[in-house]
This record gives structure tokens, C-alpha cells and sequence, in this order.
């Protein structure tokens, strides 16, 4: 079996990575970037799914979080992983969703999941890029009532997400950075990723 850390990057850069030239990719700020990465296409796949556990469980472990989450629905299958590798390993968290707005009906909440008042959170995300997410889901944490602890992520983009985070008063780990795709892209020759 190889190194998982490896083995989670490949699948991302085959199923999730695409690059071009010339930006063409429109990011949610507007702007064109010359690469897009949508985890989503691999986090939802089977043989993904132990590597993400595992590698978030590892990076957030340290901090001891009673739950992990985010918002959905990039962080949904991310929570869930970690939840079922830190049950496996007899060190079970529990797993929660943060709405992009509070429910608008009955307790009107922002949390789904794990709810419990006053417990240590890790935050999780799939990308980040200039943070706004991020922030956005912590204050939805703590909205529910969380003590965010740290936040993980699988991706970094490098382009000022972490700083704001940090700046913040978070800790910050990700797993990857754009520089481990740029240097899988060039080491394989410079093809685009997949688009399936």
C-alpha cells in the first residue's frame, strides 16, 4: 500500500484538478484563475473517502475536537469520513453540517448534526481561496454555539485565505497546496485534469 498523503493527491489531481493556459475559470470572486479545483468530484468517491478521513483525522487529532464539520456541502463529506476513521480507530467524533443560512422554520438553526452547546469543533473545508467561506462557516459555529478550535482544509490555494483565517486567531493546517498540483501537473507532462 502506498503513501495515503500521495494516493489522495493523485485521485485529486485526476478527478478534480483542471488547468489552462489562459485563465478561463471563473472563481465565485468574479475573477479568472488558470486552474480549478473542485474537490467534490473526488471526496464523494468511494476510494477517497478512507484517505480523507484518515489524513483530516491525523491533521485535527492533536486538538482533541469533541465534532467536525462545515459548510455543507463541500465539508459534508469530509465530516463524515473523519467520523467514521476516528470511530474505527476507538477515538469516535461526531460529525455536524452548518447551513448556508439559518433554517428558516421551526428552531431556526444554523447547525445540523452534532449540536452540543459549548463543544470543541474543528472546522473543516475542501478549498480555500480567500477564506470568505471559511469565516463565514466559523461564525456559523459559533452562531451554534461551538468553540472552534482549529480549521483544516484539503486545498489551499495560496491566495490569502489562510492569512485571513489566522489573522482571525484560528489555527490553520491544509493538507495540500496549489504548489503540490502544480508540481503533479508538471511532473506528468502538463496535461489538464480530468474532467469526469
Amino acid at each position: 500500500m502506498g503513501d495515503p498523503r500521495d494516493e489522495l493527491l493523485h485521485l485529486l489531481h485526476r478527478h478534480s484538478f483542471q488547468y489552462s493556459a489562459e485563465p478561463t475559470f471563473p472563481l465565485a470572486s468574479g475573477r479568472l484563475s488558470q486552474y480549478y479545483i473542485n474537490c467534490k468530484a473526488t471526496t464523494f468517491l468511494a476510494p477517497a473517502m478512507p484517505l480523507v478521513g484518515r489524513l483530516l483525522w491525523e491533521a485535527v487529532r492533536p486538538v482533541s475536537p469533541d465534532a467536525v464539520g462545515g459548510l455543507t456541502l463541500g465539508a459534508d463529506p469530509l465530516a463524515y469520513a473523519v467520523a467514521f476513521v476516528s470511530a474505527l480507530e476507538g477515538k469516535p467524533v461526531h460529525a455536524f453540517s452548518i447551513r448556508k443560512e439559518p433554517k428558516p422554520h421551526g428552531l431556526m438553526r444554523w447547525i445540523e448534526g452534532y449540536s452540543a452547546p459549548g463543544a470543541r469543533v474543528a472546522i473543516l473545508e475542501d478549498v480555500i481561496t480567500t477564506g470568505e467561506s471559511t469565516l463565514k462557516a466559523i461564525r456559523g459555529a459559533e452562531e451554534g454555539r461551538f468553540r472552534v478550535v482549529t480549521v483544516a482544509v484539503l486545498v489551499d490555494r495560496q491566495e490569502g485565505g489562510r492569512e485571513r483565517v489566522e489573522a482571525a486567531g484560528y489555527p490553520f493546517v491544509a493538507l495540500y497546496t496549489r504548489e503540490n498540483f502544480m508540481a503533479l501537473h508538471r511532473a506528468e507532462g502538463g496535461a489538464t485534469g480530468s474532467r469526469s
